[in-house]
C-alpha cells in the first residue's frame, strides 16, 4: 500500500538542514513509497510525473513554504499526469512554515511520523481539510505558480532585504520575522536597497477586479486565500464575496508606524482608510506591476507586459 505514498524532502530547507529530515528517516521503513530528495529542483517535475504514473494518492512534503510552492505548482501543472490530484501532507522544514503551521501534518518525531504514514498506507483513517491556494499566471511562467501569499511593492522589497541582511545563521523563524518587522517600524526610512534607494518607497501598481480598479503609486499590497499569516497576523478586513483577500496601501502611507502597529495588534477595519489602506475580496485579481512581486518568499519572474492574473485553485486536500 505504501506505493501510493510520495515523500519529498528538501535537504536545503533551514530546519531540515539543521535537525535532519523526519521523512527521510520514515522512508527507510516505507520501502514501497516513492521518495525524492530534492537536491536539484530540476528533478521535481519529472519525479512528480513518475509519482502520477505510479498512482501516488498522498504526497508528504518536508520543507519550507518555498518548497511547498514548487511541489504544488508541479503537481497542478497541465502535464503532471494526475487523473485526480493527490492529498498533501506538510511537515515544517523551513524557516517560517506558514502552511505547515496553518494545516500541517501532526507528528513530533520521525517514529511518530512513520507510524502515522504507515497507518494511512494501510487504509487507516485520516483527518483531512480542504483549502484553496493562490494560482498565479503570467506570460513569463510555463505553468501557474500555486502558493498562499503574494506580496508587492515595498513589502516584497522588505522581504528580500530581510532575507539578505537579517536572516543569518541562527536567525530564522517567527522570531526573526518579528525582529525584522520591529526594525522597519522603528526606522522605516533607514534601510536602503541594493540600488541605494529606500526599501520602503513608492511603486506603480494597477489592481483590477470585477468590482473595482485601484491605480497609481502604492506602498505595498498583500494577497492571500488564508485568513491569517505568520505571527497570527490578520491583515485582511474587506467584506463581500470572493476567495481572495487583498489589502492595498496607497503611497504615501499616512502615519505608517501607527498603521503597521494596528495591523500587528489586529486593530484593523474600515478606519484603516485614514492611512490610505483598502481591503477587498474577489475571486480574481489582475495586477500590472513595475516592481518585484513575491509569492511565498520567492520572486516571480516579470513578464514583458508586467501583468499577473491571480485566481484560486479548486479546494486542495491536506492531511492533518
Amino acid at each position: 500500500m505504501s506505493a501510493h505514498i510520495g515523500l519529498i524532502v528538501n535537504p536545503a530547507s533551514h530546519a531540515v538542514a539543521r535537525r535532519g529530515s523526519m521523512l527521510e528517516a520514515a522512508a527507510l521503513d516505507l520501502p514501497g513509497a516513492c521518495f525524492l530528495r530534492l537536491d536539484d529542483f530540476r528533478r521535481l517535475a519529472p519525479c512528480i510525473r513518475q509519482m502520477a504514473d505510479a498512482g501516488v494518492r498522498q504526497i508528504f512534503v518536508e520543507g519550507g513554504d518555498g518548497t511547498l510552492l514548487a511541489v504544488l505548482s508541479a503537481c497542478l501543472a497541465p502535464d503532471a499526469g494526475f487523473a485526480d490530484l493527490p492529498d498533501f501532507a506538510i511537515l515544517p522544514g523551513g524557516s517560517t512554515n506558514l502552511a505547515a503551521r496553518s494545516f500541517g501534518f501532526r507528528g513530533k518525531t520521525a517514529g511518530e511520523i512513520t507510524g502515522r504514514i504507515t497507518a494511512l498506507a494501510e487504509g487507516g483513517p485520516a483527518t483531512r481539510e480542504e483549502h484553496r491556494a493562490l494560482k498565479v499566471e503570467s506570460a513569463a511562467l510555463d505553468h501557474p505558480m500555486v502558493g498562499f501569499v503574494l506580496s508587492t511593492g515595498s513589502l516584497a522589497r522588505a522581504m528580500l532585504y530581510t532575507q539578505r541582511q537579517f536572516h543569518g545563521e541562527g536567525q530564522r523563524g517567527s522570531r526573526a520575522v518579528a525582529g525584522a518587522i520591529a526594525r522597519f517600524l522603528l526606522a522605516p526610512g533607514s534601510y536602503r536597497d541594493v540600488d541605494g534607494a529606500p526599501v520602503l518607497r513608492a511603486s506603480n501598481l494597477t489592481v483590477t477586479t470585477p468590482q473595482a480598479t485601484i491605480a497609481g503609486a502604492h506602498a505595498f499590497g498583500l494577497i492571500s486565500p488564508l485568513p491569517r499569516l505568520s505571527l497570527g497576523l490578520a491583515p485582511f478586513w474587506g467584506e463581500g464575496a470572493g476567495a481572495l483577500a487583498m489589502t492595498h496601501a496607497a503611497w504615501p502611507v499616512r502615519g505608517l508606524r501607527r498603521a503597521l502597529i494596528k495591523v500587528m495588534l489586529r486593530l484593523t477595519g474600515a478606519g484603516m482608510a485614514r492611512h490610505g489602506f483598502t481591503s477587498l475580496r474577489s475571486d480574481t485579481i489582475d495586477l500590472l506591476h513595475h516592481d518585484p512581486v513575491m509569492i511565498d518568499g520567492e520572486i516571480l519572474p516579470m513578464a514583458a507586459d508586467r501583468r499577473l492574473h491571480i485566481s484560486t485553485t479548486a479546494p486542495l486536500g491536506f492531511l492533518r
